[in-house]
């Protein structure tokens, strides 16, 4: 099975290298930001790509970090002033966020919904385009294999995006996410 998942990436790099130019613009012109978020209560990563061009190019990406001992809503108010930063310094357009996915620990899955909401309002209030795909359709986007493992992710992202080393795979899912919209752009999944 890993052959033909490596193949798969082999191919999907080859066809990202050879696109044919795909250009997202704003109206005013520019070139947009799209950022990627996967929530998580204790690490949270972000990645901005830029669709400049035929491929995405890397801008930023890293993880925000919570303390283990904060209660929920200092993390909650954490996550949202570190992204809030990030998002006034770059200026991203596009927001790409993963859909909710059916967990064992309904607390657990309780408070990943809460991180998610501190996330859609932020990049509500700052009036950005809202998009989310499950993590299945973005695996099969980046990786051409829906159940592909983290490590995968991360390689692929490595090689689609150039860069030679990412902080953790929380910050791959997140520039995933980013570079599977910049490619797969559906306007009917705009989160209204």
């Amino acid at each position: 099975m890993r052959l033909a998942v490596t193949v798969h990436c082999v191919e999907f790099v080859k066809d990202i290298l050879n696109a044919k130019p795909l250009y997202q613009v704003s109206p005013e012109g520019e070139t947009l930001l799209i950022l990627g978020v996967d929530p998580g209560t204790v690490k949270t990563g972000y990645g901005i790509v830029s669709n400049d061009g035929p491929r995405p190019v890397y801008v930023a990406g890293g993880v925000l970090r919570t303390h283990a001992k904060q209660e929920h809503p200092a993390k909650l108010l954490t996550i949202y002033n570190a992204l809030d930063k990030i998002i006034e310094e770059y200026g991203p357009t596009v927001m790409v966020v993963e859909s909710l996915f059916h967990s064992v620990n309904s607390q657990s899955l309780i408070k990943l919904g809460q991180v998610r909401g501190v996330i859609l309002l932020l990049g509500a209030s700052y009036g950005m385009n809202i998009f989310e795909y499950s993590p299945l359709e973005i695996k099969q986007g980046i990786t051409g294999y829906g159940h592909a493992d983290k490590a995968q992710v991360l390689y692929m992202i490595q090689k689609v995006l150039g860069i030679a080393a990412i902080k953790s795979t929380d910050q791959s899912d997140a520039l995933a996410m980013a570079t599977y919209h910049a490619h797969a752009h559906i306007p009917q999944r705009v989160i209204k």
